[in-house]
């Protein structure tokens, strides 16, 4: 981005009337023509000097000349034969001089006179105070407002994105937004949506340029960078940016150079972090593109939510594991069609993984980012069941979910996850607790034990670090994983349940892993006005360890 324009110096015409010549030319000329005299200075402070901005009659120094700040009338000017000195001061900040050379008459100057020029001095100095602050505060608002609508392109950008369930359509979008706001000349975008490696990417659109070959290579990008490919350069091509979801990149968009812009031109940061969240959400439209063209083939907009809602469920674990000396049960209850909620449940090798995890929001954007979470489950499962401590383990397996979610995200998405390894040999418990309510390890003596946080929400800190805990259960004890639709539920009068609540409901119930989730389920329904809560989501897993 350019530099700011020094005090005193006009942007461009509109910014005259808050010019700091303006008001130091007026206070010169008053002052020569009241007192009488055919020399005066004028000048303004510029960083640690002063620079001239006015000049009368023939002073030894010239308009943009360089002043050192410190006595009232500078050497060079009294050297110059200018005699009276009058510095600009407003709230003990010096703003300028303003010098004058001797009266046409020759007399020195009267007291009533430099009282006079002081009194304008600094009624001028309050008026250059006044229009400095209103450039500054006009630099401000000007960037602010290149914020906003950076800010609001993208959240319109979002939404039209949302919209769109067709790739051609997505892509066309994605180049047409970047040309518009860049201003750049030419686009290309290419994905890797074939197998081959070593190839180029698969070029599905270019505005203003012929066919080109992207590179394979350039899916290993992480963020939008300038081109050093030779060819690509010569051709025009000046940078790259790339199109991730998650460790996987979709593919590349190349991009000329904007109309404005000289042949040494870098995007500057503000333009990187738009085009990189650009990016991303094109990537998000892209994937949800892909997950609804293979199931609801462009049905209306009820009908795709409906079959979302048919691949959500299935997503979950079509059956629990048995495995000897656990009792396993659990629920998930969305509060619309869709869900933010979502739990997973896995057999590691005699070993019992055990995971709640829930989104910000609801509908079907929270429902697709359940969805990337699930996969990621079974990415990071292999892992899991390879590993001789668990412990360590779960600690990288939740820092690799952490990177997932937050490539995959828009800046106000995040996620709140709690899972666990339960071991039904020694009864060792393992568990990770990421930004999400504590599970609760209900004792046989009626005591309730929250499992330890291990590290912030999924998406959030980018670098996020992650502790896993360990615990017994014991026989006849019980885990219970759930989602915050369980403490929030909201009475008529606007009461939570709370987690106390919670945990007076789980040490009444039946000490069985399916009369403790129905517990839950029926408390909250009947805490929630007589019936199923439906102001959010509702999931809940029980694990009992036999006595």
């Amino acid at each position: 981005m350019a530099a700011p324009a020094p005090s005193g110096a006009v942007d461009d015409p509109s910014d005259a009337a808050l010019a700091l010549a303006d008001p130091l030319g007026a206070l010169v000329l008053a002052l020569m023509s009241r007192l009488l005299t055919t020399r005066a200075v004028g000048a303004v402070v510029d960083g640690s000097g002063l620079r001239v901005e006015v000049v009368k009659g023939r002073v030894g120094v010239e308009r943009g000349d360089r002043l050192d700040v410190g006595e009232d009338l500078p050497p060079p000017l009294a050297r110059a034969g200018l005699t009276l000195g009058l510095p600009l001061r407003y709230a003990d900040a010096l703003l300028g001089v303003v010098a004058l050379g001797p009266k046409l008459s020759g007399e020195p100057y009267a007291p009533a006179e430099v009282g006079l020029a002081r009194s304008l001095a600094g009624a001028t100095a309050a008026s250059l105070a006044a229009r400095r602050s209103a450039r500054e505060l006009g630099v401000a608002h000007r960037a602010l407002a290149a914020r906003a609508h950076a800010l609001r392109t993208l959240f319109e950008l979002s939404q039209a994105f949302g919209r769109s369930l067709d790739r051609d359509a997505i892509v066309g979008r994605l180049a047409f937004a970047l040309m518009g706001q860049l201003l750049v000349r030419r686009v290309a975008v290419a994905l890797c949506d074939s197998d081959a490696a070593d190839g180029p990417l698969d070029l599905v659109l270019t505005r203003g340029a012929d066919a080109v070959d992207v590179p394979w290579d350039l899916c290993a990008l992480t963020q939008p960078m300038a081109l050093t490919d030779a060819g690509l350069v010569a051709d025009g091509w000046r940078w790259v940016v790339p199109l991730r979801a998650g460790d996987v990149t979709r593919g590349a968009v190349l991009l000329g150079a904007p109309a404005f812009a000289g042949p040494d031109w870098v995007p500057d940061a503000d333009t990187v972090d738009f085009t990189a969240a650009l990016a991303a959400l094109a990537v998000g439209a892209l994937e949800t593109a892909d997950r609804v063209e293979e199931r609801v083939e462009r049905e209306r907009l009820r009908e795709e939510v409906r079959l979302a809602r048919e691949v959500q469920a299935r997503l979950l674990p079509a059956s629990l594991p048995a495995l000897p000396g656990l009792d396993v049960a659990a629920r998930w209850r969305p509060s619309r069609d869709v869900s933010g909620d979502t739990y997973h449940v896995a057999d590691l090798g005699g070993r019992l993984l055990v995971a709640v995890a829930d989104v910000v929001g609801k509908g079907i954007g929270a429902s697709l980012l359940m969805a990337t979470l699930q996969a990621g489950f079974r990415l990071v499962e292999p892992d899991l069941l390879a590993a001789g401590d668990p412990g360590p383990a779960l600690e990288a397996a939740t820092a690799r979910l952490d990177r997932l979610v937050h490539v995959s995200t828009e800046p106000h998405q995040f996620v709140t996850l709690a899972w666990a390894v339960v071991d039904p040999a020694g009864g060792d418990v393992w568990s990770v607790v990421a930004g999400h309510p504590p599970p609760r390890l209900l004792r046989t003596d009626g005591r309730v034990e929250p499992l330890a946080p291990g590290g912030p929400l999924l998406g959030v800190l980018p670098g996020a670090v992650f502790s896993a805990s360990r615990a017994t259960l014991a026989s006849g004890d019980a885990l219970v994983l759930y989602t915050d639709g369980a403490t929030e539920a909201q009475n008529p009068d606007g009461d939570e349940l709370e987690t106390d609540g919670l945990d007076r409901i789980l040490t009444a119930a039946p000490r069985s892993a399916a009369a403790l989730v129905e517990a839950v389920i029926k408390a909250v329904g009947e805490w929630s006005d007589g019936g199923e809560a439906e102001d959010d989501d509702l999931t809940i897993v029980a694990v009992c360890r036999a006595a």
